[in-house]
């Protein structure tokens, strides 16, 4: 039973096909099937019900699957720790698009100015779904809006907050949040996205309404709509400052303006913890938070909202 066998039969549970796993790791199907098939003559169990289309796990293969990603999860953390550099290995890394058009790019360079043994592979997505891969040891971790609810398996560093700002067309109307969102379309951030629904639920608590025609999935775009005069929208003002185009304004979205709060995500049982530390510690930087805080502030905890 050798790992790559592993690492393809927890592809194939993760993506529901034998053929998305295949593209994931850049095998063919039959490659794929060989793997499963090498699993299931060596251990005797039936992993899939290839009766179905695609074939679905069976009860003892949901079981083995689980174990596969025990197993995997020890045979990271061994290798780890052979190394004799702590910085060595490979992080991969997930983020919502939000910050990687902020600090994360800055992070990252200087990370790997640091830390040139370190190599990192970059994902982009909406937290729920890069939640998701944290969850399948698809990525080790992903910088996020913070979590709704408490996650028990997922440990959250806080590393920055972001104040949340209406944007509009410098011709638009209006001096309050309240004013420009009531009286011109509203560009709506992709409904799925954390901090998309973090606004609609201050939206409900202020009692504006909105009336909107585009939804949007990543923040250029919707700036690039409110540039072009199409409607007004809600976006994260990324720590540190920004600067929008010239012919968009903002003003505070609230008072006290709101907050979106950002952190790194990881599992508990994560076998890099050790690099996934030094990526908080340059975000932390980039971000201007501070470097340190208590020792009860600044340990890793369970995720919540």
């Amino acid at each position: 039973m050798d790992v790559k066998s592993l690492y393809t039969l927890v592809a194939v549970a993760d993506c529901g096909s034998f053929a998305e796993a295949g593209q994931r790791l850049g095998l063919s199907v039959s490659s794929v099937s060989l793997h499963v098939r090498a699993l299931e003559e060596e251990t005797g169990l039936l992993l899939f019900d290839r009766h179905t289309r695609p074939p679905r796990l069976t009860e003892e293969g949901r079981d083995f699957v689980q174990r596969a990603r025990e197993v995997l999860a020890h045979w990271e953390a061994l290798s780890e720790g052979l190394t004799r550099d702590p910085a060595r290995g490979v992080l991969k890394i997930g983020a919502v698009h939000t910050t990687v058009a902020g600090a994360v790019p800055g992070a990252l360079r200087r990370l790997q100015a640091t830390h040139p043994e370190m190599h990192m592979r970059l994902a982009t997505g909406l937290t729920h779904d890069l939640e998701g891969q944290v969850r399948h040891r698809l990525l080790d971790c992903a910088i996020v809006t913070s979590p709704e609810l408490e996650e028990p398996d997922l440990t959250f560093f806080p590393v920055a907050e972001e104040p949340l700002v209406v944007i509009a067309h410098r011709s638009v109307k209006g001096r309050t949040d309240r004013e420009i969102l009531q009286s011109e379309p509203y560009v709506r951030f992709n409904r799925r996205a954390r901090v998309a629904r973090q606004v609609e639920r201050e939206l409900a608590s202020l009692g504006i309404s909105v009336s909107s025609r585009m939804e949007i999935d990543t923040l250029d775009a919707v700036v690039a709509l409110v540039g072009s005069a199409l409607g007004v929208s809600v976006v994260p003002l990324h720590a540190g400052g920004q600067t929008f185009p010239d012919e968009i304004r903002s003003v505070p979205f609230g008072s006290p303006p709101i907050l979106r709060r950002l952190g790194v995500v990881m599992r508990a049982d994560c076998a890099k913890a050790h690099l996934v530390s030094l990526l908080v510690k340059e975000l932390r930087f980039t971000y201007g938070a501070p470097p340190e805080k208590s020792e009860e502030e600044d340990a890793p905890r369970q995720a919540r909202g």
